[in-house]
């Protein structure tokens, strides 16, 4: 499978078009106020989404899924006249409200131990977001095969060939190369923070390549860079 990569937190469109130069195809952007990289919605209309093809995907994070944002945003996409089958939501809480059972868009679903993802699993269900820290967990437990086969077998059901498998994962952290042999990610998603800006909210474009460049090189990134 083709392991590419994801930018997490993408909040200027300088940002975005040198990722693009780059051939990356996966962009998120945090609509959640309270994150550093949080983006303004005008900005994301007036700027971003002009810059976003047919074949990129767009990954919109918020840390609820009652937040009136999200229908905001999702009508003032339709009105710019951009469809939505490239997009996809993904949010660290579900209110009864706006359950994922009755989401009408395209969205991941974080997993981890504390929920139980098949009640949340709706007609629009794309896919599963893990934290790298969940692994390192079950493998310092001595627990990663067994959490292998159990989730296999719970959820391949459920994972068609377009779900997708997205692993969250920050700049040096020490990969464990037996999680990737048991699991086929889609994406890696790497954060925009401090270890590739240059100062706060200003992304250093060497620092940038020189971390893609050595994913590159340990074989944990399979996709074609610029």
């Amino acid at each position: 499978m083709e392991q590419k990569l994801r930018i997490d937190g993408i909040y200027d469109k300088r940002t975005l078009n040198h990722l693009k130069s780059l051939g990356l195809k996966d962009f998120c952007f945090d609509f959640s106020p309270k994150s550093f990289n949080f983006i303004q919605e005008y900005v994301f209309l007036e700027q971003i989404l002009k810059l976003i093809e047919p074949s990129d995907k767009v990954f919109l994070h918020f840390s609820r899924s009652n937040d009136p944002m999200v229908n905001k945003l999702i009508e003032d996409i339709k009105k710019n006249g951009h469809s939505l089958k490239n997009i996809y939501f993904e949010f660290d809480e579900w209110s009864t409200e706006a359950s994922s059972i009755s989401f009408e868009y395209n969205y991941l679903l974080n997993f981890s131990k504390d929920n139980d993802p098949n009640k949340l699993i709706g007609k629009n269900f794309k896919g599963f977001i893990f934290q790298f820290d969940f692994f390192e967990n079950l493998h310092r437990s001595n627990l990663l095969d067994s959490f292998t086969r159990n989730f296999f077998s719970r959820y391949s059901a459920v994972l068609g060939d377009e779900s997708l498998m997205l692993l969250k994962i920050d700049w040096h952290n020490n990969l464990i190369s037996t999680v990737f042999d048991l699991f086929d990610f889609d994406l890696l998603s790497f954060p925009i923070n401090s270890k590739i800006e240059v100062c706060y909210r200003n992304v250093d474009f060497n620092k940038l390549n020189s971390e893609m460049k050595m994913l590159k090189k340990n074989n944990f990134l399979f996709q074609e860079l610029e």
